[in-house]
């Protein structure tokens, strides 16, 4: 199969196109052909080499990364069932994938557990847009925060694929939802939701909040965030370590959330973006080794708000 492959750790200019064997699936797995894929910040780690070792222990060069996809179903296990031949179908591999198992390939085995149908409203790109930031966001404001009608809800890192979709689920459930960002990207944030919205780079303006009830943490900016959360209140992140200290607080939950998304959590999603309550912004570029470099240089950099997605073929 084709595929775009990096054969060391190293910057984003290392990727370049090659041949390799296809991924084999199991009697419990299926094999799809990928028609768009992703690129996540955990991307850029993985090609950096930056990821802990439960990731890439068992990795090879030339080496395939990738995790969210959106494609075909060209072969189906003998013990799977719900999926066929031909279904539209997106969702993420396992983060410790074979090296040929990267969703910079032309095919991928995935697990029905971690993947789900596409509705006919959405097309390949937006759907590989969704499973590890719409699945990061989903899972920290519905399933840990269960944020409710009402509460006020602080989204640090607001622009991001991860925040952007996460601002706007919680409006969904009815919070009120303050978000930080950049200057640059104030005005996106509130067409799509945010009722206010802070330059991160302003600590005086992040501190003069009060009583959030429930706050979520792309940026790791923990300290400030806890100075804002009320008694009894929730912190989520993604974006940064606590320390033992502020996990063992008493009057407030600090959470570190190791995203796990299901068929469930992307049916959901999927369901969010077809009815219009969910929008995708994302910059899409066709599928080369070239394409691929500035993308992941885009994200590394964090030049961009939303998604990036990489479209390989309709």
């Amino acid at each position: 199969m084709e595929a775009l492959v990096i054969k060391e750790f190293g910057s984003a200019d290392e990727f370049y196109e090659t041949e390799l064997d296809q991924p084999q699936i199991t009697d419990d797995t299926v094999l799809v052909a990928v028609n768009a894929f992703s690129i996540n910040p955990m991307d850029v780690a993985a090609r950096s080499g930056k990821l802990p070792a439960q990731f890439s222990a068992n990795w090879k060069f030339p080496l395939v990364l990738g995790w969210d996809f959106a494609g075909t179903v060209i072969k189906v296990g003998k013990n799977v069932t719900g999926y066929q031949i031909r279904d539209r179908v997106f969702g993420s591999l396992p983060y410790d994938h074979a090296s040929n198992n990267g969703s910079y390939g032309s095919y991928v085995v995935a697990s029905p557990e971690t993947m789900a149908k596409i509705p006919a409203a959405l097309s390949f790109d937006q759907a590989a847009a969704l499973p590890i930031a719409g699945g990061t966001a989903y899972q920290a404001i519905i399933d840990n925060l269960s944020v409710k009608k009402g509460e006020t809800v602080l989204v640090q890192g607001g622009a991001g694929g991860v925040g952007l979709f996460a601002v706007q689920i919680a409006k969904v459930q009815g919070a009120k939802v303050i978000a930080t960002a950049s200057p640059s990207h104030h005005e996106l944030l509130k067409k799509m939701g945010a009722d206010k919205v802070i330059d991160y780079h302003d600590r005086t303006a992040v501190k003069s909040l009060k009583d959030v009830d429930a706050v979520f943490d792309t940026a790791g900016d923990i300290d400030d965030s806890l100075a804002v959360l009320k008694s009894g209140g929730k912190l989520v992140t993604v974006g940064g370590r606590p320390t033992q200290e502020q996990l063992n607080l008493t009057d407030k939950t600090v959470v570190s959330q190791f995203t796990h998304a299901t068929t469930a959590t992307y049916d959901s999603l999927a369901e969010l973006v077809s009815s219009g309550k969910l929008q995708i912004k994302l910059q899409t570029l066709p599928r080369s080794a070239d394409n691929l470099i500035r993308a992941q240089q885009m994200v590394e950099g964090h030049h961009m708000a939303g998604k990036f997605v990489i479209h390989v073929k309709d």
